[in-house]
């Protein structure tokens, strides 16, 4: 068997030749298909629009990362709200608010299995909106049924993010009061640890002005104790002076002197002078000089004389004297001089002890000013971030606030933190079949089959040219 060439004009030739084939071939496709898709269950679909709010923290804020990760919107709470849809919890609630508002027809829906084939949420790409549908066949109800159940589903769930929303909304706003009773309470304390424990040591203030006093009056009073010091010296030389010079003055002094002789030297003179002359009567009587009584009265005159001589030559009778008026004011100022000095030492004393106990005290001060320092800092930062905490605290309340009225504003089409954007509306045109969709492509179908069954009997019995060309 020789293998032909075959060219285009072979191929529109077996097209040719089998064109009643590859007719029937479409007739059969696409008529089959237009009579299965008019015979086939009409289903409506119904869709509302929500749009999700961006999900706010107590204080107001979004979370940063999740805005940049998901451009702007939570897309895990985004997701999450898709699924709640289908949850039982919705649709249990979904089915009982029907029933209770359209008893008779919607008496047939039983329980949440039923709709949750009928149902899908999904979002919107690059937006904030989720579509809800609902589908319907003509039996369930088409497409009035689908959009009251879509638009229930909608309400649902803003009623329950909304109750979430406020018990959570409840529970921060109880928890933010409690904290706040807690920091006013603890910033009390704190002011009261502070005015305690400035009453009982002071502030810096305080200290530097004590600390300044105290020095100033510790140098004041080494200047006295110096002072003090010098006047003490000065006044032991003085006294040392006073004692030298006192030494040199007499204690008394003559004041006036009574001159007379002597009246016993009188009376011996006069005896000597009898005697003498009885010692010369007796000479002159010759009565020798061996006589008893020349002898006798030798011894007399002898005696006189030695008693004459025993007695002072000098005539005075009396003298008067006085007390030394120089030695007087001499001792006079050594005694006030002692007494000075008695007052120096006893002010020298005194002084050394207020200054003992002036340094004790200020070393007392300069030790326990770094703690009473530390510690009067770290009540002071305690206020402070009590202070803070507190600040914060009243913010979020009022952020709290400021959010229970935005999502009061327009609670018709707001609530829940989810916004109806366009609610479901009954469609007159059914989804499913698509009957459009079905016939073209079927056509497609039926013209490829009848090529496919044109060329392949060409090719199973051989390219032929026709007779009358």
């Amino acid at each position: 068997m020789v293998d032909k060439e075959v060219h285009l004009k072979d191929y529109i030739s077996a097209i040719r030749n089998h064109i009643f084939v590859i007719v029937i071939s479409f007739l059969l496709v696409f008529g089959t298909a237009l009579i299965v898709s008019l015979y086939m269950p009409r289903i409506y679909q119904a869709s509302a629009v929500i749009e999700v709010q961006d999900s706010t923290s107590a204080s107001g804020l979004s979370s940063l990362m999740q805005n940049v990760i998901s451009k702007g919107v939570d897309q895990v709470s985004m997701e999450t709200i898709c699924k709640r849809f289908s949850s039982n919890s919705i649709l249990y609630e979904t089915i009982h608010n029907l029933k209770s508002r359209y008893p008779l027809e919607y008496d047939d829906l039983e329980s949440p299995e039923s709709l949750i084939p009928k149902i899908s949420a999904k979002i919107i790409p690059d937006t904030k909106m989720i579509e809800v549908s609902v589908k319907m066949n003509m039996d369930e109800g088409r497409s009035e049924r689908a959009a009251i159940i879509a638009n229930e589903l909608v309400s649902v769930m803003q009623k329950q993010r909304s109750a979430k929303a406020d018990a959570e909304m409840m529970r921060r706003w109880d928890f933010i009061n409690d904290r706040l009773k807690v920091a006013e309470s603890e910033i009390i304390e704190s002011e009261e640890d502070i005015r305690q424990f400035l009453k009982e040591n002071g502030n810096s203030i305080v200290w530097t002005a004590n600390i300044n006093n105290m020095l100033s009056r510790i140098s004041d009073l080494i200047k006295l104790k110096e002072s003090g010091e010098y006047a003490l010296i000065a006044e032991e030389k003085k006294l040392d002076q006073l004692s030298a010079k006192l030494e040199n003055e007499p204690d008394f002094i003559e004041y006036s002197k009574t001159f007379a002789r002597n009246p016993l030297l009188d009376k011996y003179r006069t005896d000597l002078a009898d005697l003498q002359k009885q010692y010369v009567a007796a000479m002159a009587s010759e009565l020798g000089v061996e006589n008893p009584r020349v002898k006798s009265i030798k011894a007399q005159i002898d005696e006189v004389i030695e008693k004459t001589n025993s007695i002072s030559q000098e005539e005075i009778a009396s003298k008067t004297q006085s007390i030394n008026p120089m030695r007087q004011s001499i001792m006079s100022e050594i005694i006030n001089s002692q007494l000075r000095q008695i007052a120096y030492e006893t002010q020298l004393n005194i002084t050394k002890q207020t200054l003992d106990r002036l340094n004790a005290e200020k070393d007392r001060i300069f030790s326990e000013m770094p703690q009473n320092q530390y510690q009067l800092d770290r009540i002071n930062r305690e206020v402070e971030y009590k202070g803070v905490i507190y600040r914060n605290l009243l913010d979020k309340k009022l952020d709290a606030e400021i959010l229970a009225i935005e999502n009061k504003g327009d609670e018709s089409r707001i609530k829940g933190g989810i916004e109806i954007v366009d609610i479901a509306e009954p469609n007159i045109r059914p989804i499913s079949p698509r009957v459009k969709f079905i016939g073209a492509i079927s056509a497609l179908i039926g013209i490829f089959a009848g090529l496919i069954l044109a060329f392949l009997g060409e090719y199973l019995f051989g390219f032929q040219k026709p007779e009358n060309c």
